[in-house]
């Protein structure tokens, strides 16, 4: 009887170390990107928000134009952004979106959501969402856009937009 205890205990212990269990903190539930129609006009209007987009230098490279902007409606923000790559690459768009807010204008930057991994398999990739947030912070987006031509020929332009304020 000893013997078949102590085997039932070796085969627990051994399926728990194969198979260990992870307890972890609940995090709050990242905030829903929604899809949003724009018309050609609309997506340019919210991207000149941001005076960095006309400033930017062309960049040299996999990436030839890297804007990005956000727009707010009530307690959402229209984010846009623009990854024009040149035609030899064969993944572009963003690696990484996140939205920072602040309280005030003195206040630091923090995280309110990050989203990855928006690509197209075209040398274009326009991005237009919109986000439900709640009022009283300062919002702006940071971006990474992303171009990749093959295994060794990648790019990776990060990018800040203009700020809007959600009262």
């Amino acid at each position: 009887m000893k013997k078949t205890i102590k085997s039932i205990i070796a085969t627990f212990l051994l399926i728990t170390m194969v198979f260990p269990q992870f307890a972890m903190a609940v995090d709050e539930k990242t905030p829903q990107l929604e899809d949003v129609y724009l018309t050609e006009q609309e997506f340019n209007d919210i991207l000149a928000n941001n005076p960095a987009n006309e400033n930017q230098t062309r960049a040299t490279g996999l990436i030839e134009v890297a804007n990005i902007a956000i727009s707010k409606s009530g307690d959402y923000l229209y984010i846009v952004g623009k990854t024009s790559c040149i035609n030899d690459v064969v993944k572009c768009g963003f690696d990484e979106i996140r939205i920072q807010r602040r309280k005030s204008s003195s206040g630091s930057w923090s995280d309110f959501a990050i989203y990855y991994d928006f690509y197209d398999d075209d040398n274009l990739y326009n991005f237009n969402k919109k986000l439900g947030v709640p009022s009283g912070y300062q919002y702006r987006a940071t971006c990474i856009h992303y171009a990749k031509k093959n295994f060794l020929s990648v790019q990776r332009i990060t990018n800040t937009s203009n700020k809007v304020t959600i009262n």
